[in-house]
């Protein structure tokens, strides 16, 4: 989906950085937690991916978080359910 941006996004988003999601997962079997390879520009895609976490047997979900950058991820090839 194409984002449209005005001056005014920008211009925060220069400032405050874009929003985005992570999901923090559990490697089961193990004592490991650490944030999964993929960021999202949106929390729904987020939460496809923690539904599809859900059904492996390898992962338990966490959390899903969000931070801001002010790098552009919105270019990148992400997590595609």
């Amino acid at each position: 989906m194409k984002q449209t941006t005005t001056v005014l996004t920008e211009i925060i988003a220069h400032i405050l950085g874009r929003k985005y999601w992570a999901n923090i997962i559990h490697t089961r079997g193990t004592g490991k937690c650490e944030i999964s390879s993929f960021i999202f520009t949106s929390k729904d895609a987020a939460l496809r991916h923690r539904q599809d976490l859900e059904e492996t047997m390898s992962y338990k979900f966490v959390e899903t978080v969000a931070f801001r950058s002010r790098h552009d991820y919105t270019n990148l090839t992400t997590y595609v359910r």
